[in-house]
């Protein structure tokens, strides 16, 4: 009884903690010669609020990023993030990093 009690405690505790409320978003990569672009959409019932960066390596070796800072993703919404290569120095791979969370006012 008492190992169920220590259990269900546990449980508890890591489920309301500030570390189990973000979660990894999937976010859509395009790479284009020009641009890398990372989509993320929010396939829930309710807002979340995410945070991510979006990097971008070109040809000639350096890595451009961006980012975007609590962005409220309302049900069925869609944010987009952008990073512009320079000219003549095209993008040769991308990827992004985005969590989010839930927004819950209580």
């Amino acid at each position: 009884m008492k190992l169920k009690a220590l259990v269900l405690a546990l449980v508890i505790t890591m489920t309301s903690s500030a570390f189990a409320q973000f979660f990894p978003a999937k976010a859509f990569v395009t790479v284009l010669p020009g641009q890398v672009t990372a989509q993320v959409y929010n396939p829930y019932y309710e807002p979340i609020i995410c945070n991510g960066q979006v990097f971008g390596q070109t040809a000639a070796g350096p890595v451009f990023n961006a980012f975007f800072v609590e962005q409220l993703l309302p049900a069925g919404g869609y944010r987009y993030a952008v990073v512009n290569a320079t000219a003549f120095n095209p993008f040769l791979s991308g990827w992004a990093n985005i969590h989010c969370r839930f927004a819950r006012f209580f």
